[in-house]
């Protein structure tokens, strides 16, 4: 079997304390082979923007399998 890469995407999830709920936010077109500290850069730069803190990144890929 081929494995493809087609899509990826990470998910930043945040605590919203003041609501008492987890926030979502995808972030889409991430591009193959991410490393583990280029999310980490990613999930840090993004938490600088937003007053909730940010509990976890979660890295979502998509691959297509082909018989060759």
């Amino acid at each position: 079997m081929v494995k493809q890469y087609e899509e990826g995407n990470i998910e930043l999830y945040f605590n919203d304390f003041a609501n008492e709920k987890e926030v979502k936010q995808s972030f889409a077109n991430l591009k193959p082979g991410v490393t583990a500290e280029q999310v980490q850069a990613f999930q840090s730069a993004v938490s600088a923007l937003v007053d909730m803190p940010a509990a976890y990144a979660v890295v979502v890929e998509k691959n297509r399998y082909s018989i060759a």
